[in-house]
């Protein structure tokens, strides 16, 4: 899932005013003009950070030492990559190898883009942008590309430093890497398929039928296409993901006996041929995640015009509120799998995206009930990082909600959820940054220094376990650390995210 509002929307909409008049384009409209004053303000009456950080000389020598921290280990990363696997989609940080997993087109040198550049890593961000000039996105590994992962890690990574550098040739890139996917959008329906073969030009499922794709995957294009008809003047991409909606909502009526019995509480897997939901209950967990985060954010970056997905967000915030959370035995409150039917008590660190993204729409609403219950869900997420004794999250975990006796659990699981209020059920870990996300979106509303701290403590423990001559390796177990053994993956996004 791509969860980080990057480069102008995060800038704009977070620090308010002052920033927005940075975001030319984010708040103009599809012809790429200049903004009016009136829709500087805007952005102005939408201010979402906080005004109240402490300015004090401890404080920002804190900020200061810990940022150099979180750069110096970045870079100590980076040139393992550069070294061993410059260009690669990723490096093995256990072997040192390169791997290929995106199609060999350097997800991790194109992901990285923007977060080099933030850093002031200016001779690497350079290095890294002559790499990209040479990148032939028009062939590949001979594997079919994963439509969705794409957009986020590439076509995302390449506006992002597009808009921070203003080198021309990544938004170039950009638009040819786009226009190759945009093939993908072109079925009966307008839902692109799951995979696409770039040399081929066939498309397919990874797994299941071949006209199967999930809701993550069909409606997550919505940012990086708005932002990119924008810059170029080309409304083509921005109508080839609204299209995705124009379809579910047309093909879909919610009924209850079905799969699709809530409204705006949409199933996970879906047929692209004909439109309609197949299966999978409602989660905002893998599979589903990004397609409500686009959704709120889409709107915001669209200088708020785009009304209906506004209208599509407050419906599934309705079906959320009502079918989605539950009071676990621990006080805390949840995000399950559900409907009408009922709930499955089990969540994954997917889910710990939510708070954060809330919280925006909450300040964007003006909506302070909304705020709390971000707040109380924040709570749920990160305590699974705290009570480990890593303070690293598992991926998976179930909790027991509030009256429920749950006859089916273990003895293991009900010592854990009376030890910790929830209990682990995968316990891997994969450097994912949502909790991370979460708790830096809530520091930068609140200006409340607790939430930068809790961020450390998770960092502390990803420096303890986790890092490795080449990078950050994974965890096989949370609960036991490196001494539980390591995993040999870092993703594009432990550059891009994490980070």
């Amino acid at each position: 899932m791509y969860t980080l509002l990057r480069a102008g929307l995060c800038l704009g909409l977070i620090t308010g005013l002052g920033a927005a008049k940075h975001l030319v384009g984010g708040i103009a409209g599809l012809d790429g003009r200049a903004p009016r004053a009136s829709e500087v303000q805007r952005f102005a009456d939408h201010q979402v950070q906080a005004g109240n950080f402490s300015d004090s000389d401890a404080v920002q020598r804190l900020r200061a030492n810990r940022a150099a921290d979180v750069r110096k280990c970045f870079l100590r990363a980076w040139s393992a990559y550069k070294k061993y696997a410059y260009g690669a989609d990723e490096i093995n940080p256990l072997t040192l190898e390169p791997i290929t997993t995106r199609n060999g087109w350097g997800a991790t040198l194109i992901d990285a883009l923007d977060t080099l550049y933030i850093m002031g890593l200016d001779d690497e961000f350079k290095d890294a942008a002559e790499m990209v000039r040479r990148i032939n996105f028009g062939k590949n590994d001979g594997e079919p590309s994963k439509v969705f992962e794409t957009n986020i890690r590439y076509i995302g990574g390449l506006i992002s430093a597009h808009e921070l550098s203003g080198n021309r040739m990544l938004l170039k890139q950009a638009t040819a890497l786009a226009d190759i996917m945009l093939e993908a959008f072109d079925t009966s329906t307008g839902i692109p398929w799951q995979m696409w073969d770039v040399q081929t030009g066939t498309g397919s499922s990874e797994t299941g039928p071949a006209t199967l794709n999930n809701l993550a995957e069909v409606g997550s294009y919505q940012l990086e296409f708005f932002r990119l008809s924008q810059l170029t003047r080309n409304p083509a991409y921005h109508k080839a993901a609204q299209r995705v909606f124009d379809v579910l909502l047309d093909r879909n009526e919610p009924r209850r006996g079905t799969p699709y019995s809530v409204p705006g509480l949409y199933p996970v897997f879906l047929d692209i041929k004909s439109g309609k939901f197949l299966s999978g209950k409602p989660n905002l967990g893998g599979g589903s995640d990004s397609f409500y985060e686009y959704l709120i954010k889409t709107w915001a970056l669209s200088g708020f015009r785009l009304k209906r997905n506004l209208d599509m967000w407050n419906e599934s915030l309705r079906g959320i509120k009502d079918y989605l959370l539950s009071r676990g035995s621990d006080g805390r409150l949840y995000m399950a799998i559900g409907d009408d039917e009922g709930i499955d008590s089990i969540s994954d660190t997917f889910t710990c995206f939510f708070p954060g993204t809330l919280a925006l729409a909450a300040r964007l609403l003006n909506d302070n009930e909304t705020l709390e219950l971000a707040h109380e869900l924040l709570q749920a997420g990160t305590n699974t990082f705290a009570r480990m004794p890593t303070h690293i999250g598992p991926e998976n975990f179930g909790f027991l909600p509030q009256g429920d006796s749950d006859s089916d659990l273990l003895p293991s699981q009900r010592a854990e959820i009376e030890k910790n209020g929830f209990y682990v059920d995968h316990p891997y870990y994969l450097m994912r940054p949502e909790a991370i996300e979460s708790l830096f979106y809530f520091y930068r509303i609140t200006g409340d220094e607790a939430y930068a701290d809790q961020i450390w403590e998770i960092w502390k423990g990803i420096k303890t376990h986790c890092a490795v001559d080449g990078g950050f390796a994974g965890l096989r177990d949370v609960r036991l650390g490196r001494k539980g053994g390591l995993l040999g993956k870092q993703e594009s996004f432990v550059f891009s995210e994490t980070l």
